[in-house]
């Protein structure tokens, strides 16, 4: 199932302050959960169970729109919007089978049965709402057959109808969904969609919110984590079969699967665990799967979290959490690059000792209207949780972290220099500071001198 979510709009500045306060409910061993899975397993389904009255339809104003996986009924007026879903989820159905490494060929029989509703007594009546059917806000499927309610955005009510088609694709043919965190997790990630031209990309991470109207996936992150509700893998992993009676699990679900699917580092992994989607066992299977590396995911998660926008760049966002080495006494120096997120200097500092961080350089921050060449300070145009674009940042990544936020979530400002004291010891890292999906357009470096006092 689906909800929508209608965007509140976020303060970039409120997301800085409440860092600290998100960054707590951020902490936790990844593998904490201790969930029996029962996957919804619909191995034994054959076709689709409703049964229209085909005199009844035309009378009610219910028309049928077909494509070969997709037989759609609706009382929505022809238009090219509407019109098109069949093709859409024809298109969908190729990657589907992509991703689950199943052949299109061997299953080219498969059709699901859709119904895009208006006034729900024509369904009734028309005998296509069965009377068991529960209440749902906006989407349901079951096995074959998938209801959804018409959406005020166009993308929206694509992004449900391919919600419905990834659970009716994953129970009948897959064998399974999985726990409710991946079901869900699973359908956003292939739902949020970009269509244009006549070509359809699922698993598209939005450059901007205009580009999904009413979807608001990356503002229940961003909203969450600024009011001190960040959610951490391990109670993610954990959602039981009524946690997605509310819109938030939505956006945290998306989240985590967009976290393992586009990672360059877990991508593989995550998509060998499609395979086990039937087993009850599924989440020992993740478990498993990532325990080698359970408290390095669980703190990038955090960072992720924090730095939740639109088009995040995960290739250029990559964490390097490798600890550094002792600063030598004639201290030493580093190339911050503009185009990436937090850089590990490979130096470590040492708790209630004091080093000076001196920065100079410039470097490109945008390309379009015109370059932006800003200096360590920054550039005022522009904000990025409530400091200015461009400021070069700091933190100390602790190598015992004993409960607490990691360090990269909270950063200090850097600028041209300051001087530090770190309470732990750790690992100095820096970052300029600009929008984690912005980076790709941006050039040059900073230079850093790091001095022991």
């Amino acid at each position: 199932m689906a909800n929508a979510y209608h965007s509140p709009g976020h303060n970039r500045r409120a997301i800085a302050q409440g860092a600290s306060r998100g960054g707590l409910l951020l902490v936790g061993g990844f593998f904490c959960w201790a969930l029996a899975c029962s996957p919804r397993y619909c191995a034994a389904a054959e076709r689709s169970a409703l049964r229209p009255d085909a005199q009844k339809l035309s009378a009610v104003g219910i028309r049928e729109i077909s494509g070969k996986h997709l037989r759609l009924f609706t009382d929505l007026k022809s238009s090219p919007e509407v019109d098109e879903i069949p093709a859409v989820f024809d298109l969908a159905f190729a990657q589907w089978c992509e991703y689950f490494q199943l052949s299109p060929e061997q299953h080219s029989g498969w059709q699901m049965t859709g119904c895009l509703v208006h006034d729900k007594a024509r369904f009734q009546a028309a005998g296509l709402w069965p009377s068991e059917l529960p209440p749902f806000l906006n989407g349901y499927c079951r096995q074959f057959d998938f209801w959804v309610n018409e959406q005020a955005s166009s993308y929206y009510q694509r992004h449900l109808i391919l919600h419905e088609g990834t659970h009716g694709f994953m129970y009948t043919l897959v064998g399974g969904a999985g726990p409710p965190w991946y079901s869900e997790g699973m359908a956003e990630l292939f739902a949020t969609h970009r269509w244009q031209n006549g070509k359809l990309q699922l698993r598209y991470l939005p450059t901007s919110a205009s580009e999904v109207p009413k979807l608001g996936r990356v503002e229940i992150v961003q909203t969450e984590f600024a009011a001190g509700r960040a959610m951490t893998l391990a109670k993610i992993l954990n959602y039981d079969n009524r946690a997605h009676l509310k819109v938030e699990p939505y956006g945290w679900c998306w989240a985590a699967a967009a976290f393992f699917d586009m990672s360059p580092k877990y991508h593989q992994r995550f998509r060998e665990l499609a395979k086990a989607a039937d087993a009850r066992d599924f989440n020992a299977q993740f478990g498993k799967a990532f325990a080698d590396e359970s408290p390095t995911i669980a703190e990038q998660w955090q960072v992720f979290v924090a730095d939740m926008d639109y088009g995040y760049d995960f290739q250029r966002c990559q964490l390097d959490l490798r600890p550094g080495q002792p600063l030598p006494a004639s201290g030493a120096k580093f190339n911050l690059a503009a185009d990436r997120g937090w850089q590990n200097t490979g130096r470590r500092l040492e708790a209630g000792t004091t080093y000076e961080l001196r920065v100079s350089g410039k470097y490109q921050l945008a390309v379009e209207p015109k370059p932006w060449i800003s200096e360590p300070t920054g550039v005022s145009i522009r904000y990025r949780h409530g400091l200015p674009l461009g400021i070069v940042l700091g933190a100390v990544r602790a190598e015992q972290s004993n409960g607490k936020p990691s360090g990269l979530i909270a950063p200090i400002t850097v600028g041209r220099g300051t001087s530090i004291t770190p309470q732990q010891s750790g690992t100095l890292f820096l970052r300029v500071n600009d929008f984690s999906g912005e980076l790709a357009d941006n050039a040059g470096s900073a230079a850093v001198e790091i001095i022991g006092k």
